[in-house]
């Protein structure tokens, strides 16, 4: 049922690393675990030595970086790798509206699930009416972030359209290719995976939408989660990356809907913690970027989407994950950069390949602190 969690499942099953879970509401984990990265938060990846390490992309990132893995989930190439970025944030942040409103705004076709799920998450091993009873105590809080996200009943028809949107490209896609960039996951899948397998994929109503309208991305969820290859449908499809840098007409089609409708609200974010960091002393490098580690949002703002203006969360993790791609941008030849831009230009993406707050957004011990000017 959680949204991060699903996405660090799938990539330790497909790289065949070995792993034992528990929920949240395990003894390890409210006794030992939380109080050693200071916030009750998932997941978490606790290393045969001790080593704990908390979020979905250091988790990977810690993964991804041993010699053991089946295969690199970063592609090599530059176009390629800033796209896999651009869609991994759009995934993990910018869907975040779909998938909450999906799973919240539909009580009559999720409700009885969801209460299972989150009694489970929170008493794991109970009998079924401690499950029940305890459920709410879970769901509560998670329904009181979609005034906060700027979800309601007249934001409603945009977010299922874009919704709409999302599964007809996709669908196209994964009709001719089993992954996003050809034969093999890459993180562009996982930060996409992330909202449509837990929301909109496992709860009833938006994945019964799925089923009927997306056939072929339902059927790339499953792949995603099995450790092989899973993919009949495609024969004898290589297990390799579009070769030459390629992007597909599906994944740019895609790549312009995210500078359509995910771009302004990553610029309205940044102007918001920029006037928040020219008002605060000079000395807050090390400090929780919000009022207390457990605590995402920084500040509200408003922003375009959709031709409406949406009320929405100031997230400085957002920066953490944008910072990957300025970073990835700044550090290739000026000649590889002038062609980037030429790219992402007419996709409307190009203020991303460059757009940083005036700090950096660091993590230091398992939370999100403010790092050095830039």
């Amino acid at each position: 049922m959680s949204l991060f969690t699903g996405k660090v499942r799938a990539y330790l099953r497909k790289q065949h690393i070995p792993f034992d879970e528990r929920m949240p509401g395990s003894a390890r984990c409210i006794e030992q675990v939380f109080p050693a990265i200071k916030r009750r938060v998932v997941p978490v990846v606790e290393l045969p030595d001790g080593r704990l390490i908390q979020d979905s992309v250091d988790i990977i990132d810690h993964f991804d970086a041993q010699a053991t893995r089946r295969f690199s989930i970063y592609p090599s190439a530059p176009k390629q790798r800033l796209a896999a970025l651009i869609l991994d944030l759009f995934g993990s942040e910018g869907l975040f509206k779909v998938a909450m409103h999906f799973r919240w705004s539909f009580p009559e076709g999720n409700q009885a699930f969801l209460q299972r799920e989150f009694g489970d998450h929170i008493v794991p091993g109970a009998d079924q009416a401690m499950v029940l009873s305890i459920a709410e105590a879970g769901m509560e809080p998670m329904r009181k972030y979609l005034p906060l996200m700027g979800v309601n009943a007249e934001s409603a028809a945009l977010i299922e359209a874009q919704y709409d949107e999302v599964l007809a490209l996709l669908n196209e896609h994964f009709a001719k290719h089993p992954y996003l960039f050809g034969g093999l996951p890459c993180v562009a899948d996982y930060g996409l995976l992330a909202p449509l397998y837990a929301h909109c994929g496992r709860d009833p109503y938006p994945s019964a939408i799925m089923k009927s309208k997306a056939q072929r991305v339902y059927r790339w969820l499953e792949r995603m989660q099995a450790p092989d290859r899973d993919m009949p449908e495609f024969d004898d499809y290589q297990e390799l990356l579009f070769p030459e840098d390629g992007i597909p007409d599906t994944v740019c089609r895609l790549l312009a809907l995210v500078g359509r409708d995910f771009l302004p609200e990553l610029e309205q974010t940044v102007a918001v913690v920029n006037r928040h960091l020219e008002a605060a002393p000079n000395d807050i490098s090390g400090r929780c970027v919000t009022a207390k580690p457990h605590i995402k949002m920084l500040d509200t703002m408003q922003y375009n989407f959709r031709g409406a203006l949406l009320d929405g969360m100031v997230v400085p993790y957002r920066l953490y994950m944008l910072q990957r791609i300025t970073d990835y941008f700044a550090q290739l030849s000026a000649a590889e950069q002038d062609r980037m831009v030429s790219f992402y230009r007419p996709l409307g993406l190009a203020p991303l390949l460059t757009m940083k707050a005036c700090r950096r957004v660091e993590r230091e011990h398992h939370i999100e602190v403010w790092g050095h000017a830039q």
